[in-house]
């Protein structure tokens, strides 16, 4: 966790960089980047976080023998289509099939058989939009697309099986974790806060057309992250 609580002497301000280093982008900046504004000029920045993987620990949780835990593969795509028919979930077909097909896999968490949360999973460079794909270190997997249904957000029903998928991740090869936050959306910032994980520095592209301009902060560019377009 980024945050710290300790508290500096009276009347000792706090540089821009140890702010940022901190907290993130100030607020007023922050909100200057907006999504209409980084949508008008086409210019989209995230903060990059990252998170070592960690085995499960002995013991379980009410709430774990409430849900039950998947990992559904390419072989499962049955499965996965048969238990996720709610059209809340915005698992559509078309998606489930080819991100399994890629070797994606889909972390769900489940209640009386039926998919009320999710995170996918990718080992392999992804397409983020717009025909901008997101590439990392082997060492890496990347999470994107992360959903709960509405009425069981604030249950942690996600954080709950962690341990579960990083095991898995592990058993992949795979020594830690790796996601992107839009600058301005603050409740996945503090929910990947929340799981452990730390900001490592900034990335971005501008995409107008045929301009394709993508950007990183050294911290970024160390860890093996970038933004690419497919030459």
């Amino acid at each position: 966790m980024e945050k710290s609580t300790a508290r500096r002497p009276s009347g000792q301000s706090e540089s821009f960089a140890a702010h940022v280093e901190r907290w993130g982008l100030p607020s007023g900046l922050r909100h200057a980047l907006s999504w209409r504004t980084r949508e008008s000029l086409g210019l989209h920045l995230f903060g990059i976080y990252t998170r070592p993987l960690r085995g499960p620990t002995d013991g379980s949780s009410v709430e774990e023998r409430v849900y039950t835990h998947r990992v559904f593969e390419a072989a499962d795509v049955a499965e996965l289509l048969s238990c996720s028919r709610n059209p809340e979930l915005d698992l559509d077909e078309d998606f489930v099939r080819s991100a399994l097909s890629k070797g994606d896999v889909c972390a769900a968490r489940l209640r009386d058989g039926a998919v009320v949360a999710y995170r996918w999973i990718a080992f392999t460079p992804t397409h983020h939009r717009q025909g901008v794909y997101v590439d990392f270190d082997p060492r890496y997997r990347y999470g994107y697309k992360t959903f709960t249904l509405p009425e069981y957000r604030g249950r942690h029903v996600l954080r709950l099986f962690t341990p579960q998928v990083d095991s898995y991740c592990m058993k992949r090869g795979r020594q830690s974790a790796i996601c992107i936050v839009a600058v301005d959306n603050d409740p996945s910032m503090r929910f990947v806060l929340g799981t452990g994980f730390r900001r490592i520095g900034f990335a971005g592209f501008l995409r107008r057309g045929a301009l394709f301009f993508p950007f990183r902060t050294a911290g970024v560019q160390a860890e093996g992250f970038r933004f690419f377009t497919p030459s």
